[in-house]
């Protein structure tokens, strides 16, 4: 399978598939060697019914281009042996009797990964709603979030006035019943809890008639200091589906980008656009002479990449930091938008080598 990457829009990341011409690529496009992709496989597994994978189910990606889709095996088994490195993929799945769920994204970097993906049924939706006397209102989606600190742990007890679900306006909206809390037994629990909890090693509460779209679920918390800080993690719901969100976590990526006040190339960004196996987010894995993106040489000497990078037209732009296509051509575009880069590198706005590499541009993009 011929790959591509794109002259005008500098990718940034490693390049899978062939690419609608319209979107990433023009006239001065030249057919390119495809990079090496990354075996991505796990079981699909029901989400309230412990140890129990399901066969025919129908699973499609959302996050590289062109997608994805398979079907699972008997055992619940499924596998794509060819997903570019440097990827953050969402897994969509469906079956008979389940909802359309959406999982949480996967972070693809040089290594085979195995990472199961789940489905909720409708006969368990309906008994969430009937734990507080409640039906599924015909094409609105239900929404799970997985609330983590920033490393990966349970949030633990937070006010469920903390936890919302916003429109693009900030406003709640409207329709939704929650947030409710994730009982002992793994169902919900409407009646009496004022915060969260944690059981089996995890802070769980679920949004019920939520419309489809793309919102913006935000959490409150309060950092080292004690100070407060917002969590912000983009929600894309179907009519009639189900959702997985994950609040906090790695945030879609990084590695403790956000504890850098002032940011240089050399120290700080290069290393973050090279290859997982060298650290970073596989940028180097396309963008390398003779590689698909030789037109942006990553994995040269730092200075000389630095040069080619202010050499390229809005790459980085000082005016106008968060438009420079460093950052917004690598960023996941939520549906119905189609994705213009092959693969999203930066799942949102609070991947913390996006809010890095912001910062840096901000503060004059220095070596």
């Amino acid at each position: 399978m011929n790959m591509r990457c794109s002259l005008s829009f500098l990718l940034l990341a490693a390049c899978a598939g062939d690419a609608p011409p319209d979107r990433f690529t023009d006239a001065g496009d030249v057919d390119a060697a495809p990079a090496v992709g990354v075996r991505v496989s796990g079981k699909t597994m029901d989400y309230f019914v412990a140890n129990t994978p399901l066969q025919d189910v129908a699973i499609a990606t959302d996050g590289i281009d062109p997608p994805l889709t398979t079907m699972s095996a008997a055992d619940g088994a499924f596998a794509f042996e060819s997903v570019a490195a440097g990827s953050q993929v969402f897994f969509s799945v469906s079956r008979l009797n389940y909802r359309p769920t959406r999982n949480t994204p996967v972070a693809v970097a040089d290594a085979a990964i195995t990472s199961d993906i789940y489905l909720l049924s409708n006969a368990d939706v309906i008994r969430q709603y009937a734990t507080d006397g409640k039906t599924p209102v015909l094409g609105k989606a239900f929404v799970v979030a997985d609330l983590q600190r920033n490393n990966g742990m349970p949030l633990g007890p937070t006010l469920l006035t903390d936890v919302t679900l916003v429109d693009a306006a900030g406003a709640l909206v409207p329709g939704v019943i929650g947030p409710y809390v994730f009982g002992a037994l793994g169902d919900l629990t409407p009646v009496g809890p004022t915060q969260t909890e944690t059981h089996g090693g995890k802070t769980r509460v679920a949004f019920l008639d939520v419309p489809p779209g793309n919102f913006s679920l935000k959490v409150t918390v309060l950092d080292g200091g004690g100070l407060p800080q917002t969590i912000t993690t983009t929600v894309t719901t179907v009519a009639d589906g189900a959702t997985l969100v994950r609040s906090g976590g790695m945030g879609g990526g990084g590695g403790g980008g956000g504890n850098i006040l002032n940011p240089r190339f050399a120290l700080d960004v290069f290393p973050r656009l090279q290859t997982a196996a060298n650290g970073g987010r596989a940028c180097a894995n396309c963008h390398t002479i003779g590689g698909p993106g030789a037109v942006l040489v990553l994995n040269a000497l730092p200075a000389d990449v630095l040069t080619g990078m202010k050499g390229k037209l809005g790459l980085i732009d000082l005016l106008a930091p968060a438009a420079s296509t460093l950052l917004t051509k690598p960023l996941y575009e939520p549906p119905p938008a189609l994705q213009n880069h092959p693969n999203a590198t930066f799942v949102d706005l609070n991947d913390n080598d996006y809010k890095l590499i912001l910062l840096w541009i901000t503060q004059g993009a220095l070596l």
